[in-house]
């Protein structure tokens, strides 16, 4: 480093330090006056205490510069949550084979945030009943799906939670690709239907909705509604005789959700 470089170096580290240092001049002068006289006891114990204090906020200081905030805040945020992963982005699909029939379908990639998790719960709710569901798991997409074996299912908030193992423990970090399928009954027979997803943890992953109704039963009207925001009308595209919608969510706040209702 040439002159003036290393001078405006100096500067800043000075600039930077100044409290600091001014605490050590005091000192160096409290310590000359102990040399050359008798200052009062009181006084080199309040300069003591200075440079303890001086060199305490200088630690934290230099401390602070290396430390990240916002994985402070992401760990904070992991803690509190009442699941074990981050989800990184979610697909939702609803494919009704009829009024009575249908399939849902969720795939999400997860990112684990505590370590020696080997379960993972799943929760839905409706009108009807389920008559199947299934988990699977892969690492990576294009990976075989792996079965998650069923190990608890009970009703809970005017629902149902389906408990899967993964039969392998993974640790904070290891992300992987998960998917329940499920079959229902009963599920759609009124002439006014929706489906939703709630945010029940803070996530800013996109969430997509994709809708396909049954052959020879086209919805009239389809509306998506946002908590505060006004109903947007909806144009499905015919696929196959199929009438279906595909909207995607990039934020869902904690507590609110996204709904697509129709008029058969």
């Amino acid at each position: 480093m040439k002159g003036p470089g290393k001078i405006k170096a100096l500067r800043g580290f000075i600039w930077t330090n100044l409290d600091v240092l001014l605490i050590m001049v005091i000192a160096a002068g409290v310590l000359i006056a102990e040399v050359i006289g008798s200052p009062r006891r009181e006084l080199i114990d309040s300069v003591i205490l200075a440079l303890l204090g001086a060199t305490a906020f200088a630690l934290l200081r230099d401390r602070g510069h290396r430390i990240d905030f916002d994985e402070v805040r992401q760990l904070a945020a992991d803690a509190i949550s009442d699941r074990p992963y981050q989800v990184v982005w979610q697909i939702n699909e609803w494919d009704l084979i009829d009024r009575e029939q249908a399939t849902t379908r969720v795939t999400e990639q997860l990112r684990f945030t505590r370590n020696d998790v080997s379960t993972i719960a799943d929760w839905s709710s409706g009108s009807g009943r389920v008559v199947r569901f299934d988990g699977k798991w892969r690492r990576s997409e294009g990976d075989q799906w792996i079965d998650a074996k069923t190990i608890h299912r009970f009703p809970i908030r005017n629902g149902e939670k389906v408990i899967y193992s993964l039969d392998e423990e993974h640790c904070r970090g290891d992300m992987l690709e998960w998917f329940v399928e499920r079959d229902s009954v009963g599920r759609f027979p009124t002439a006014h239907e929706s489906v939703s997803i709630e945010a029940r943890t803070k996530a800013d992953h996109p969430r997509v909705l994709h809708i396909i109704w049954p052959p020879g039963s086209d919805p009239t009207s389809i509306e998506l509604r946002l908590k505060g925001q006004p109903a947007r009308k909806l144009y499905g595209k015919r696929r196959d005789g199929r009438i279906e919608i595909q909207e995607k969510v990039a934020q869902l706040p904690v507590g609110e959700e996204v709904e697509i209702g129709w008029t058969w």
